[in-house]
């Protein structure tokens, strides 16, 4: 049998309780699938990946430009700066800032992952950084009495839209989720204080515009192209080429169900949205767990729109909301030569600037 269409497909999808990033129970989405998602991800490919996108000049140079904008008044002009990075990873966010920020700043850390702010922990020792971790859930964040004057969410905030959370709503793909936790960053902030948020971008009134995906190069995968579903669906993922990992992708990822049309085993139609989310996911599939994880993940969250509404909702001023495209010599998520092509409907060439990749964000709370 062929590739049949993809609403074929069911992804049944199961989390813990407040699991709002990598941490999560055990979930298989097929039974012949070899992408089993374990308790915590991969730190040896994650971690590095991570630490080197934070060192890149323009995502510093935002999160630089959006802690500007924190409004302190005359007592606390000199007063230390407070700062929380919600899913920190190793802390490699806040390490790269100090470089720039006053060298009295306290650096607050929160993960789900004890491994991963156990990496942090021993890095900001050797860098001599003033930082405190806490395991904890961005759905209840812990410095309400406390107060920051900055917090950061870098890649973080699909992720709270991704996951169920029984508490705040029943399944995933909430953007409910999303509005709960600004309410609690207001919560959290000093009068003045800053929310940065750097996340994925998803497309505007274009999201549905329909686009082509062909398979430049069958070479590029261990695998030759397979053409038959159940052999595709049982492969190991690592050693596809990109276009079967493209099907492969839109058989496992559920967003992706009754969206994609396949031509022939070369070529596909979908939409806009789902598009960039291949593009970027891609970049993440070192392993079987890696995709596990992958395949839970919607990168696409909020339109620039909506998310000045939630800010409106929340209380908070906007400073900016906005979608950045980034030319392919420059995007972490950069097309290869002869990997895949991108084309319109009237088969014009599309490249990785017609396709928004980023959402910059900074909201500062009044302070009055």
């Amino acid at each position: 049998m062929k590739i049949s269409p993809i609403n074929t497909f069911k992804y049944v999808n199961h989390i813990n309780k407040n699991a709002v990033s990598f941490k999560a129970e055990t979930n298989q989405t097929q039974a012949n699938s070899e992408a089993v998602r374990t308790e915590e991800p991969n730190l040896n490919t994650y971690i590095p990946l991570m630490s080197n996108k934070m060192k890149l000049n323009e995502n510093i140079k935002f999160f630089v430009g959006g802690l500007n904008k924190i409004d302190t008044d005359e007592k606390r002009k000199h007063q230390q700066l407070k700062i929380a990075d919600i899913g920190c990873c190793d802390g490699a966010l806040s390490r790269t800032l100090s470089e720039f920020l006053p060298r009295n700043t306290k650096y607050y850390g929160l993960d789900l992952s004890p491994e991963m702010l156990e990496e942090a922990r021993k890095k900001d020792a050797q860098a001599g950084i003033n930082s405190t971790y806490a395991v904890g859930n961005a759905f209840d964040l812990p410095y309400k009495e406390e107060k920051m004057d900055a917090i950061m969410l870098s890649s973080v905030m699909h992720e709270l839209y991704s996951y169920a959370c029984e508490e705040y709503n029943e399944e995933a793909y909430s953007k409910d989720s999303i509005l709960h936790f600004m309410q609690q960053a207001y919560d959290s902030l000093k009068p003045g204080g800053v929310l940065i948020i750097k996340d994925p971008a998803t497309a505007g009134a274009d999201a549905w515009e329909p686009v082509k995906i062909s398979n430049a190069n069958k070479e590029d995968g261990e695998y030759p192209p397979i053409e038959y579903e159940e052999e595709l669906r049982n492969a190991n993922i690592t050693k596809l080429c990109t276009f079967d990992k493209l099907k492969r992708f839109c058989m496992d990822f559920y967003p992706a169900k009754g969206n994609i049309e396949f031509n022939d085993k070369d070529e596909c139609i979908m939409p806009r949205w789902l598009v960039t989310e291949f593009v970027r996911h891609r970049k993440w599939l070192a392993t079987p767990e890696n995709w596990a994880y992958e395949i839970k993940e919607n990168y696409g969250t909020l339109r620039p729109d909506e998310m000045s509404s939630f800010a409106k909702k929340t209380g908070f001023n906007v400073i900016k909301v906005e979608n950045i495209s980034i030319p392919n010599e420059n995007n972490i998520y950069a097309i290869k030569p002869k990997e895949f092509e991108i084309k319109d409907m009237e088969d014009n060439q599309l490249s990785l600037e017609d396709f928004p990749m980023f959402l910059e964000v900074v909201l500062r709370k009044p302070r009055s």
